[in-house]
C-alpha cells in the first residue's frame, strides 16, 4: 500500500507540471495584426479665383470707360482692358492733362468667382513715379509740376490710399460677390506748372488676395 500511495502522488505531481507546461506553451504563441493608414488632400489651386470684372454680377471684361470731373479741350482719358487669362490685369489707365484741377476715375470690380470666401490682404503700389520732360520742357519745372501728380485706390470698404497698405485684416469677399475698385489719377489742384509737355509713368498697383485673412 505503502508503494502506491507513492506512486499516484508522483503521478497527480507530473500531470500538474505537463497541464502547466501545456498552458504555458499556449501563452507563448499570439498575432499583431496592424493596420496603418494615412490620407493626402490636395486642393484644387483653380477653385480660389477673384478676377477683374466690368460688372458685378458676373465676370465680364467690357471695357472701362474713365469719368473725367470737367470736360476741357485736350484733357481725355483712354478706357482700361481686362486681361483674366492667367494673373488678372487691368491696364492702359492713362489720362492727358491740360491743367492742375483735372481727375480721370476707373471704377471696375473685383469679382469672387471661386469656391472660397476670399480676404484682401494688401494693396501695394509696385514701382515709382516718374516724371520726364519731353523735347524744349525744362526738367525742373517738371519736377515741381510732378508732385501735384497723384495715384490713388479705393477697394471695397477700404479708404482711398496713395500709399501701399502691406496689411489688411477682417476684408472679405464670399463666394459669387463683388465689391468696387476705384483708381484715381489726378493733377492736384494748385499744383505747378510746367513750361511744356511731359511724360508720367505711375506705379503698378497689385491686389492681394488669399484664401485665409
Amino acid at each position: 500500500m505503502g508503494d502506491n500511495k507513492g506512486y499516484k502522488i508522483i503521478s497527480i505531481v507530473a500531470l500538474i507540471f505537463g497541464v502547466v507546461g501545456v498552458t504555458l506553451g499556449y501563452a507563448a504563441f499570439s498575432s499583431t495584426l496592424t493596420i496603418s493608414s494615412s490620407a493626402e488632400v490636395k486642393p484644387d489651386a483653380t477653385a480660389f479665383n477673384v478676377d477683374f470684372s466690368s460688372s458685378s454680377s458676373a465676370v465680364e471684361t467690357n471695357p472701362i470707360v474713365p469719368t473725367l470731373n470737367k470736360t476741357v479741350d485736350g484733357f481725355s482719358a483712354t478706357d482700361a482692358t481686362i486681361n483674366n487669362t492667367s494673373d488678372p490685369v487691368i491696364s492702359n489707365l492713362k489720362a492727358t492733362f491740360t491743367a492742375p484741377g483735372q481727375t480721370a476715375t476707373y471704377s471696375f470690380y473685383a469679382y469672387n468667382a471661386g469656391e472660397y470666401v476670399a480676404y484682401l490682404n494688401s494693396i501695394v503700389f509696385d514701382g515709382t513715379k516718374t516724371c520726364t520732360a519731353k523735347t524744349g520742357t525744362t526738367q525742373a519745372l517738371v519736377d515741381s509740376a510732378c508732385t501735384g501728380i497723384t495715384l490713388s485706390a479705393k477697394v471695397g470698404s477700404e479708404s482711398a490710399t496713395t500709399t501701399s497698405v502691406a496689411s489688411i485684416t477682417g476684408h472679405s469677399l464670399g463666394i459669387g460677390a463683388a465689391e468696387e475698385v476705384v483708381v484715381t489719377i489726378s493733377y492736384e489742384d494748385g499744383s505747378a506748372l510746367a513750361d511744356g509737355d511731359f511724360d508720367v509713368t505711375l506705379p503698378d498697383i497689385v491686389l492681394t488676395y488669399d484664401s485665409v485673412d
